[in-house]
């Protein structure tokens, strides 16, 4: 019954961007393979097709943010500013389950909005005569959801600490592009927003990804946003309702 409190509370959110992010690929990439197919060099071509996988993962890793954070609001605290809190907490599971839930869908979501564009960019691709390659499609699909998924925490944690049907987004799209901004004028070299869109790792001259995947980075980004989760639990556990 919680999971499926979690989907109904959170479909709409979820839809609408899957929708938009599914949508946007497709036309964009037959958009590009339109172009892309007038010239002749195949070479040159390739090398275009690699590009345009590299931008459509930049405007990708716009999109699918915009998407998590908005999927990581809700919650205990957004129920007790439209007074709902009580019913939910008047269930007989634990906080704690409450969260775990509630976060589980939200991760679940998060991937199938990383999935979606992949996959379609894949179908576009191959319907256009271009040939695909499963190994750079997969690598930033990685990128994005193991790297990304901080963004979660992050809005998670926010919704936790903040009241508000407006403030916590707000807050939490401010962190956002505060942390783009400070990491790309002061800490370049550990800009998450670079690693998820696979800036550290292209070749420029070919525009494939290369060298071998950031694990490091991945795990620790990863446990960025465990222990974001874990902190929101335990506000929400000493909060009063």
């Amino acid at each position: 019954m919680l999971w499926y409190k979690a989907w109904l509370e959170t479909r709409t959110r979820f839809l609408t961007c899957l929708a938009t992010l599914t949508i946007f690929c497709a036309v964009f990439v037959h958009h590009a393979l339109s172009i892309m197919n007038e010239n002749p060099v195949l070479t040159r071509r390739e090398t275009d097709y690699y590009f345009l996988l590299f931008v459509t993962q930049e405007y990708i890793v716009i999109l699918w943010i915009l998407g998590v954070v908005l999927l990581g609001m809700g919650g205990l605290v957004r129920e007790k500013a439209i007074g709902t809190s009580l019913l939910t907490l008047s269930l007989p599971v634990s906080r704690t389950h409450l969260m775990g839930v509630r976060v589980g869908m939200g991760v679940l979501q998060a991937i199938a909005l990383g999935l979606a564009p992949w996959l379609t960019i894949y179908l576009v691709s191959s319907l256009g005569r271009m040939p695909v390659l499963v190994a750079q499609d997969g690598f930033y699909l990685l990128l994005l959801v193991g790297g990304g998924l901080v963004y979660f925490g992050m809005a998670v944690l926010v919704s936790s600490l903040v009241e508000g049907e407006y403030t916590a987004p707000a807050l939490a799209y401010g962190l956002v592009f505060l942390g783009a901004i400070l990491g790309d004028a002061w800490l370049r070299q550990f800009n998450l927003w670079r690693l998820v869109t696979g800036d550290y790792y292209l070749d420029r001259k070919t525009y494939l990804l290369s060298g071998h995947f950031p694990w490091l980075g991945i795990v620790a980004s990863l446990s960025v946003a465990g222990l974001m989760l874990m902190a929101s639990v335990r506000v929400i556990q000493r909060r009063e309702f």
